[in-house]
């Protein structure tokens, strides 16, 4: 049995002892914690150079710290603080409405009322006492003849289910203001 085969297999019976916390090397820990809150603005490379290895090997070495058959509990201990970011980020109702209502409360004790009124109305929103109703017309009344009008002022009173006598009185006092040329609102 060579050396080293006799010192790698010492040095695993030796890792298996230890808890996988101490198994990381403080270089190990800072590459990953880089890794996992600068990893969307920074390469592995850059990671691993700030982690404190070598310029001219930190290439090498953030590839090897992220595979998974060299470097297993780098790997692992990554994807569970990415998880763990995940987690806590993650949205949900409960956090949603909390969330709102503090910018609320923090949007009025700044005097800024417009936002607290946003915030307010997104919380309602989000609890669903809102109803964002749109209604998307295709042309206006202008281009449209009277016969096309009076069928479409009935299909809207049958929708509406508006009395036939308020209707009419409606009707009277429009013809009304228009034969005597004022312009009444009704």
């Amino acid at each position: 049995m060579s050396k080293k085969k006799f010192s790698k297999q010492a040095k695993q019976s030796q890792a298996k002892s230890l808890p996988e916390k101490e198994k990381l090397t403080p270089k190990q820990l800072k590459f990953i914690d880089l890794i996992v809150t600068k990893g969307d603005r920074m390469t592995a490379t850059d990671c691993a150079i700030e982690a404190g290895y070598s310029k001219k090997a930190a290439r090498q070495i953030a590839c090897n710290l992220q595979s998974p058959k060299m470097f297993p509990l780098v790997v692992r201990e990554i994807n569970e603080r990415r998880e763990e970011i995940t987690k806590r980020h993650s949205v949900n109702y409960s956090r949603h409405v909390r969330r709102l209502d503090e910018l609320s409360h923090g949007a009025e004790a700044a005097g800024n009322f417009p936002a607290a009124v946003a915030a307010e109305k997104s919380r309602g929103q989000a609890a669903g006492l809102y109803i964002d109703r749109k209604e998307i017309m295709h042309g206006s009344i202008d281009q449209m003849s009277k016969d096309e009008v009076d069928k479409k002022l009935i299909e809207l009173r049958k929708k509406l289910s508006i009395p036939a006598d308020v209707t009419e009185l409606i009707e009277e006092k429009t013809d009304d203001a228009t034969e005597s040329g004022d312009e009444q609102k009704v």
